[in-house]
């Protein structure tokens, strides 16, 4: 990590879905992406975020309801600490897949306030961060 993408996480406002774009981009690098890993992260009242960054590695291709309740109830535990956003990174094409979709659809409800957001390696080696459709029809 570059000294200015650590300065970029340390002093990041999250207010704006390019806000948030910006951090995704600037928190995943340009290393490339080797496994299936879902980010969860809580912003602040002010949009900052927490120092902690919660990985969960080797997620499956298509969400399972078990997987959803349980990251729901983690959510419901740890309400208070913040507003929470998620992250699914994956190897493989830049472009959004089914599979994608179906993940962003079963966590819309964890993350009311911002959609969830898919990294993946684009053809160049750097991050693409997009988000997700929401299933309410917005991005």
């Amino acid at each position: 990590m570059t000294t200015s993408t650590a300065h970029l996480l340390r002093t990041i406002t999250v207010t704006t879905a390019p806000d948030l774009v910006r951090f995704w981009t600037a928190l995943m690098g340009d290393g490339g992406i080797g496994r299936r890993t879902l980010w969860l992260v809580f912003l602040d009242e002010d949009g900052r975020p927490a120092p902690a960054v919660v990985p969960v590695d080797d997620i499956p291709l298509d969400p399972r309801p078990a997987d959803v309740d349980s990251f729901r109830l983690f959510f419901d535990h740890l309400d208070g600490y913040g507003t929470p956003v998620l992250l699914l990174s994956r190897p493989g094409p830049s472009a959004v897949q089914d599979h994608d979709r179906r993940w962003g659809r079963a966590l819309a409800s964890c993350t009311p306030r911002w959609p969830v957001h898919l990294a993946t390696e684009g053809p160049h080696g750097h991050c693409v961060v997009t988000p997700l459709p929401h299933p309410s029809g917005e991005p």
